[in-house]
C-alpha cells in the first residue's frame, strides 16, 4: 500500500453554547459541556453562511454540543464536546471545520491541562467519514489503535482536541485530501477554538498525528508561533508520516494487475483532492479511466468500505502514467509534502520497521530532509511494529518525550552534527 494510512447564522446559539461550557466546566468533572440544543448528530453539521464566516477570526467557535463517545473514551474523559470553528481554506478563503474536544478526568492542574492537537489518519473524503461524527472517533469499530492512543493521552493528563480536516463532516462537501498546508492550519485553529471554549486549558500544547495526520502536524511547527502567538507550542510527534508524493504517484502509475484495492482507494482519494484544488485537474489526469469512473462511489464510501468495493472492480492500473505532464497537478502534489521549512520546535519522528503502508525507508529519507532544514529531530524506528502497532509500540517513548518538553528539558536529536563551513 502507499505512504498513507491503509488504514450558520447561529451566533446566538453559539454564544449560549460557550456560556454553557464555561459554567459547566468550573469543575473538570462537572456537567457535560456546551449545548447548542441539537438532538441529532446531523443537525449539528449545518454549514454557516459566508457572511457569518467573514465576521469571524481563525479559531473562533461557531457551534458546539455534547457528544457521545465510546466507553473507553468516556472512562478516560470528563468532558466530550463536538465543535465547529473557523479556519482558512483554499486561496485564503474562510471556512468552517468540525472536530472534537475531550478533557481528562480529575482536578484541573495549576495553569490548566496541557493540550494535544490530534491529527487523525485517513478515513475518507465524504461527510460521514468525519471522526467527530463517530463515538469511536474512527469509522471502523475494529480499528482501535488511534482511539487507544487518544485514551492514553487523556490518561496522561492532556486535553485532546481533534480536527476533522477541511471538508469532512458537512453534507455536500468533500475533504481536501491530503493537503498538509490546509490540514495543519486546521490543527492550529482547533487549539485556538479549544481555548475559546474551555478556561481549563494551559498555554502549552503539542501536535500529535498518525499517518495522514502525521504529515499535517509536521507542518504545524513551521507556523504555530505565527498563527497562535498567544500559546506555547512545545513540539511535534509524527507517527508514520507519508512523504515524497511524487514518488508515490510514480509507484502507483507503475502498478500492474492485480491491483491492490487499498492502493487504488487512496489514489482515488488523491484525485478527489486534486480536483478540489483545481477543477482544471480532471480525474482522468490523475487516474486510469476505469478507476476515474468510480469517483461517485469514492466520494461516498469511507476507506475500508471503498477498499472492499474496489476488490470487485476490474482495474488494470491506478494512476495515469502521464500525470506529471500536467503542471497544475504537479503543483498540487507539491502541497502534499509534510514539511517545507524548519520547525521552530523539536520533532519526535516515530516509525514501524514492518510498516507496509509507509515504508521505513521513506520516513528515513524524510528524517534526512528534516535534519537538513535544521530541525531538532529524535528519530526512532520500532523494528517489529507495523503501520498501526507503532502507536502502541512507541507509547512509552512518546509519553516520556512529551513530559520532558513540559518540564523544560532540552530535546535530544539524532540528526548528525552540522559540519562547520571550510
Amino acid at each position: 500500500m502507499p505512504p498513507l494510512k491503509g488504514g450558520p447564522a447561529r451566533s446566538l446559539l453559539c454564544l449560549l453554547a460557550v456560556l454553557a461550557f464555561l459554567v459547566g466546566a468550573v469543575n473538570a468533572a462537572g456537567p457535560v459541556a456546551a449545548s447548542t440544543g441539537a438532538s441529532d448528530v446531523d443537525d449539528f453539521y449545518q454549514y454557516p453562511s459566508q457572511e457569518m464566516l467573514a465576521r469571524t477570526s481563525p479559531g473562533e467557535i461557531l457551534a458546539s454540543e455534547p457528544m457521545t463517545v465510546s466507553s473507553d473514551l468516556q472512562n478516560a474523559s470528563s468532558q466530550a464536546v463536538r465543535i465547529m470553528y473557523r479556519s482558512i481554506g483554499l486561496h485564503g478563503s474562510p471556512i468552517a471545520v468540525t472536530g472534537f474536544l475531550l478533557l481528562p478526568r480529575g482536578d484541573t492542574p495549576p495553569g490548566g491541562w496541557p493540550v494535544t492537537a490530534w491529527g487523525h489518519g485517513t478515513t475518507g473524503v465524504g461527510p460521514v467519514c468525519a471522526p467527530s461524527r463517530l463515538a469511536n472517533l474512527y469509522p471502523y469499530s475494529d480499528q482501535y489503535a488511534e482511539t487507544d492512543a487518544i485514551v492514553r493521552l487523556l490518561q496522561d493528563g492532556y486535553a485532546v482536541v481533534g480536527t476533522d480536516y477541511p471538508g469532512l463532516g458537512f453534507p455536500d462537501t468533500l475533504a481536501n485530501f491530503p493537503q498538509a498546508d490546509l490540514e495543519s492550519r486546521a490543527v492550529i485553529d482547533s487549539v485556538l477554538a479549544a481555548h475559546q471554549l474551555s478556561p481549563h486549558l494551559a498555554r502549552q500544547w503539542f501536535a500529535v498525528g498518525h499517518s495522514q495526520g502525521a504529515a499535517a502536524v509536521l507542518r504545524v511547527g513551521q507556523n504555530a508561533a505565527r498563527w497562535a502567538p498567544g500559546l506555547l507550542f512545545l513540539g511535534t510527534v509524527a507517527l508514520a508520516p507519508p512523504s515524497h508524493f511524487n514518488e508515490i504517484l510514480d509507484d502507483m502509475a507503475a502498478a500492474q494487475p492485480p491491483v491492490n484495492p487499498g492502493l487504488a482507494a487512496l489514489g482515488a482519494y488523491v484525485a478527489v483532492g486534486a480536483h478540489l484544488y483545481s477543477p482544471r485537474i480532471r480525474y482522468t489526469d490523475v487516474l486510469v479511466p476505469e478507476l476515474a469512473a468510480q469517483i461517485p462511489v469514492v466520494k461516498r464510501l469511507c476507506e475500508n468500505e471503498l477498499t472492499i468495493y474496489l476488490t470487485n472492480v476490474q482495474l488494470n492500473g491506478i494512476v495515469n502514467p502521464d500525470w506529471a505532464s500536467n503542471p497544475t497537478l504537479r503543483r498540487f502534489v507539491d502541497t502534499l509534502e509534510p514539511a517545507t521549512d524548519r520547525s521552530t520546535r523539536p520533532v519526535l519522528l516515530l516509525q514501524g520497521g514492518q510498516d507496509q503502508t509507509v515504508p521505513a525507508a521513506t520516513t528515513t529519507a524524510l528524517n534526512t530532509q528534516l535534519c537538513g532544514f535544521g530541525d531538532v529531530v529524535d528519530y526512532r524506528v520500532y523494528p517489529d511494529a507495523d503501520h498501526e502497532s507503532v502507536l502502541s509500540a512507541a507509547d512509552k517513548d512518546m509519553a516520556a518525550w512529551m513530559r520532558d518538553r513540559l518540564q523544560g528539558h532540552q530535546a535530544p536529536s539524532t540528526c548528525p552534527p552540522v559540519q562547520p563551513a571550510t
